[in-house]
């Protein structure tokens, strides 16, 4: 027999069960090859691997449309791919075992290697298709009931539809919106998407109008204090807000006398009970590292990833579970018992009888997707580095909680007379602590234990607070993640998530990396580059609706659905959206406006190299202009912004003609830039 694996780890793991010896880049015996790819060996063709015409960028081009989608070798892992090749020259008659990831991509991936060495004994081949950790018992138990690889046909036809269709949208919207637009501007499918979300995010704070309003707040005292608000009953959307000068707010303060009394005249309790947080997917330990530590989701992964591959302290980094398979029971008490002998100050209150099947939370094979939940498997090596002990520490923490007694209180509501005035508030009463003992979180809950119904309580305070409205936050990169993996649409219903665990973080980097994005503290924010572009998209209708998120999901479960279907909705789109002539597509996307020149009044907006004023035409004309590089040094658009307000730059490491580096300040006086050196100018 000859198994196919994803990934050397995995064949490792077969050789182990089956007792296979290693080669060069595989393992063989007399019963067995188990060979290993490196995730994808191929490519897809570029255009001009197709037609050496398409190498340059022509309207009349577009739609490119391949009859048939073709691939090529990955420079860098051709040696492996040929390794492959052998290995199913010499065993061209043993029965295939597939056992890529179980998932849409690691059939995909076994599909391209397949097709590339020619194999072609389909009708005999079988698939491995097991989310668990692979242990001796699980792998074998695998292979036994491994099924016809036909059977996963759909998986097949998914993992290549999606691949198309990013590379139908990639090649042909990046190239027609850039030659519109005469300037680069890189488009992807869901790419382009979470840009759009960032467009609208930020168009909805800027246009924002802060309104003020009041609050009245009252502090009692019993076992220890707690404070209610007044109520508004003419705003229920709002119940504790009252607008400025309403003169219930000046009869409160007037008529509620220090010292007074509130009497307690409802009180509703509920218990609730919150189970500990499932273990980490890649997804939740990304949110929660850049919480903590403020780590991209890709250095998070490619952390994990080194824990995994170079310490082998880690499981599998890039699953979307949150789960261990029903099989992994023995596993996972023979991991909390050596963990318990590394860490024994982090296993208090641990409770080693959750460690079982009944406990679906932890171990639940129907909901397994593609591999079991990130475990630790070893204690971190000493010589690890801070950032992977960092990341290594959360996993642990998340997988030792899970372990650990539910967290029970009661939800508690109450109202109370002041001086005929009715206030209300909501607090909690803690019953068991559980895994949230030692924890922080509940702290912006009040504690209401020991409040009796129609019992009177001490009025130590009365304070009327003004507060402003507030927008919608930015988007920061755990705020973002979770837009990913649970969009919903405008009616809150959940949709589709976008993209995968695995590759969240690389498409978020890639709007970095684009100048579409930058991070100023931990707000992601987008750049006028990036609004340009989505301001040329919504100026055509079929590209605008591609772009939102509600549509985007909407083709995420087409392809879950019928795959055939989506591919063939994918094309048609983009036949669509290049059809039409450049002049009838777009006007010129107007550049956005800086700010106002300080000679004439008029716009000041941003061009390819400069900033300059838009009476540039006018008569009298206005010759402002400031270079977007000076003394070697960067000047973005929101150093400009600082100048027109009549404020400097942040310092600017900058370069004189002869050579020299030296450090400034930049102000702009009139029209010229200058430099300031502490008190000095220049």
């Amino acid at each position: 027999m000859i198994i196919l694996t994803e990934k050397p780890s995995v064949a490792a793991s077969f050789a182990a069960a089956l007792g296979v010896p290693k080669k060069a880049g595989f393992y063989e015996n007399g019963n067995y090859c188990i060979v290993y790819a490196l995730g994808h060996l191929l490519e897809n063709y570029m255009p001009e691997d197709y037609d050496k015409n398409l190498v340059k960028w022509k309207c009349s081009d577009l739609p490119i449309i391949p009859d048939k989608i073709l691939f090529k070798i990955i420079d860098k892992t051709k040696e492996q791919l040929d390794v492959v090749k052998k290995c199913f020259a010499s065993h061209k008659n043993d029965e295939l075992l597939l056992a890529t990831d179980a998932e849409r991509e690691g059939e995909l991936i076994g599909a391209e290697i397949l097709d590339q060495v020619g194999f072609s004994a389909y009708g005999s081949a079988h698939r491995f298709w097991v989310s668990e950790a692979l242990t001796k018992d699980v792998i074998l138990t695998g292979m036994k009931n491994a099924k016809p690889l036909a059977d996963y046909a759909d998986y097949k036809n998914q993992g290549y539809a999606r691949q198309t269709a990013d590379w139908l949208v990639g090649i042909n919207i990046t190239r027609f919106i850039t030659l519109s637009c005469n300037k680069l501007f890189t488009v992807g499918r869901v790419q382009t998407a979470i840009l759009h979300a960032l467009y609208e995010r930020e168009k909805a704070i800027t246009g924002f109008i802060k309104e003020k309003y009041f609050e009245v707040s009252a502090l009692l005292s019993a076992k220890q204090d707690f404070s209610v608000k007044l109520v508004n009953r003419d705003n229920k959307n709002y119940l504790f807000r009252f607008p400025q000068n309403d003169p219930r707010i000046k009869e409160a303060q007037e008529k509620i006398i220090i010292p007074a009394t509130g009497r307690i005249i409802s009180l509703k309790k509920e218990k609730k009970t919150t189970p500990p947080p499932q273990l980490f997917n890649i997804t939740g330990l990304q949110k929660e590292a850049n919480k903590i530590f403020s780590y991209t989701p890709e250095q998070t992964l490619n952390i994990a990833q080194s824990l995994y591959e170079k310490y082998k302290c880690l499981s599998y980094p890039r699953s979307p579970s949150r789960v261990m398979g029903d099989e992994n029971v023995d596993l996972v008490k023979g991991i909390f018992e050596e963990l318990a002998t590394a860490y024994p100050d982090k296993i208090i209150d641990s409770d080693v009888r959750l460690i079982s099947r009944e406990n679906k939370r932890l171990f639940n094979s129907a909901d397994l997707q593609d591999h079991h939940a990130l475990i630790p498997l070893t204690p971190v090596p000493q010589d690890a580095g801070i950032e992977e002990k960092n990341v290594y520490n959360l996993v642990l923490e998340r997988f030792l909680t899970m372990l650990k007694p539910d967290h029970i209180y009661f939800s508690i509501k109450i109202g109370v007379d002041i001086a005929g005035f009715t206030f209300a508030g909501s607090g909690i009463e803690v019953l068991q602590q559980g895994w949230k003992k030692g924890k922080l979180d509940d702290e912006k809950n009040e504690d209401y234990s020991g409040i009796l119904e129609n019992q009177c309580y001490p009025v130590k305070s009365i304070t009327v607070n003004e507060k402003l409205t507030e927008p919608k936050k930015r988007y920061t990169y755990e705020t973002i993640l979770q837009l990913l993996e649970n969009p919903r649409n405008d009616e809150g219903k959940h949709l589709v998530g976008l993209g995968t665990p695995a590759t969240r973080g690389n498409i978020l980097q890639k709007l970095f990396e684009r100048k579409y994005t930058v991070l100023q503290g931990k707000s992601i924010m987008i750049t006028d580059y990036g609004k340009f572009l989505i301001d040329v998209i919504l100026k055509n209708d079929t590209l605008a609706k591609f772009i939102s998120i509600p549509e985007t999901t909407r083709w995420e479960e087409e392809l879950h659905n019928n795959s055939e279907s989506f591919l063939s909705g994918i094309k048609d789109f983009v036949r669509a959206a290049v059809k039409t002539t450049i002049s009838d597509r777009f006007e010129q996307a107007v550049p956005a406006v800086i700010g106002k020149c300080p000679m004439c009044g008029k716009d000041i907006r941003e061009g390819q190299k400069n900033y300059y004023c838009t009476a540039y035409k006018d008569q009298p004309k206005c010759d402002f202009v400031i270079w977007k590089e000076i003394a070697g040094a960067k000047l973005s658009a929101a150093d400009m912004r600082l100048l027109l307000d009549g404020r400097k730059t942040p310092v600017k490491k900058c370069r004189s003609k002869n050579g020299k580096e030296f450090s400034a300040n930049f102000r702009l006086d009139n029209s010229k830039i200058i430099f300031e050196f502490g008190n000095r100018k220049k």
